[in-house]
């Protein structure tokens, strides 16, 4: 049978109907994320058991941002005054003002921290080029505080750190000269951002530099140079493909909630979530 051929108006709106039709599949698939060096270490933990599949759901796939814990938003400023970047959410962060009209102790210390980063900068002949800047690649996302020209006029990438546990060796958060080298999560972020930084310019190991300070007083501070060998970068490179996979196949069936007292307790999520822990679960002992 011989098809009709259609007018030209008849065709627009054919056009139009199909197009519709598309963006409301669109609508309804879930959105697949560039992989950014916070996402690949939060799946980690999630396939670990150390994070809860609800809460990296809403973070990552349908982009809520939870409020800054009092830390993070004392970290928020300081990069703030140090780069004048606002937070991902856009957000101005503020000292917090003591009754008597000055700011708090944490927030006075960060003030006088920033001499110490502008002097760090000025000695070790650091010219910032760019804050906050996006890297762009089809696959991977990162957001480096920022890229600065060394003497040489090459460019680094710095990252900016506060810390109350600047000499802690044991805690994970800690910032112990020892023990950075056995930080598997800073290690994946100066990894995956050398590896944006080639693809971006072309250069094959950009210098990656951790700048921390103190939050318990206003000296001290360190600076890490993270040196990568071509094994871990190789590594690296297999871990992406295998935390994608993982990724794809966590959106396809959906994700896992994994309660646990305390990780709930802190979840901004705990008042509306049907998986709560509300007690500690059972520890089974074998004797």
């Amino acid at each position: 049978m011989k098809k009709r051929k259609l007018t030209k108006k008849q065709f627009k709106a054919k056009e139009k109907r199909n197009a519709a039709k598309l963006l409301q599949t669109e609508l309804l698939l879930p959105k697949i994320p560039k992989l950014s060096q916070s996402l690949v270490k939060t799946l980690f933990k999630y396939k670990l058991g150390e994070e809860c599949g609800i809460r990296v759901e809403k973070m990552y796939i349908e982009g809520v941002n939870f409020p800054s814990s009092d830390v993070q938003e004392l970290g928020n400023y300081f990069e703030y005054i140090c780069t004048n970047q606002l937070p991902r959410d856009g957000h101005t962060p503020t000292p917090k003002i003591l009754k008597t009209g000055k700011p708090s102790i944490n927030y006075a210390r960060m003030d006088k921290q920033k001499v110490n980063f502008e002097n760090i900068m000025r000695d070790y002949k650091f010219t910032i080029e760019k804050t906050g800047f996006v890297f762009t690649n089809p696959k991977y996302s990162g957001i480096a505080d920022i890229i600065a020209l060394n003497e040489d006029k090459e460019r680094v990438i710095i990252d900016i750190k506060t810390s109350g546990l600047i000499n802690d060796k044991w805690s994970p958060y800690g910032w112990a000269n020892e023990s950075i080298e056995e930080k598997w999560d800073l290690n994946i972020q100066a990894i995956h951002y050398k590896m944006l930084a080639k693809y971006e310019w072309g250069i094959e190991d950009i210098p990656f530099y951790f700048m921390i300070f103190s939050t318990k007083n206003d000296v001290e501070c360190k600076i890490f140079e993270i040196i990568v060998d071509e094994s871990t970068k190789f590594q690296h490179y297999q871990n992406l493909e295998k935390v994608k996979h993982f990724l794809d196949e966590s959106i396809k069936n959906g994700w896992e909630a994994k309660p646990e007292l305390m990780r709930c307790s802190k979840c901004e999520l705990t008042d509306s979530c049907l998986y709560a822990a509300v007690v500690p679960d059972v520890q089974k002992v074998y004797i």
